[in-house]
């Protein structure tokens, strides 16, 4: 399990250019809250390593690293 969290966390650095500060998972009815991110990195949770897939209708299933004012943030689509 270890080496699975490595794989997923090193990808998921490869594909960022900075550290967010802050995290938010955003559940149902609160996917609104990411239109107010200047998104700079989308990454699918298809794509990530070792990643779940959301199975609810109508979640995305999105990692979304960006800003929120002066903010680094990561959300959970």
């Amino acid at each position: 399990m270890y080496d699975k969290i490595q794989q997923t966390a090193e990808y998921i650095k490869q594909q960022i250019k900075t550290t967010p500060k802050i995290g938010v998972i955003l559940g149902s009815g609160l996917g609104s809250f990411a239109d107010n991110m200047k998104v700079e990195c989308r990454l699918a949770y298809k794509d990530i390593p070792n990643f779940p897939i959301s199975t609810v209708k109508g979640h995305k299933g999105e990692l979304l690293f960006g800003k929120m004012g002066n903010n680094e943030l990561v959300c959970m689509q």
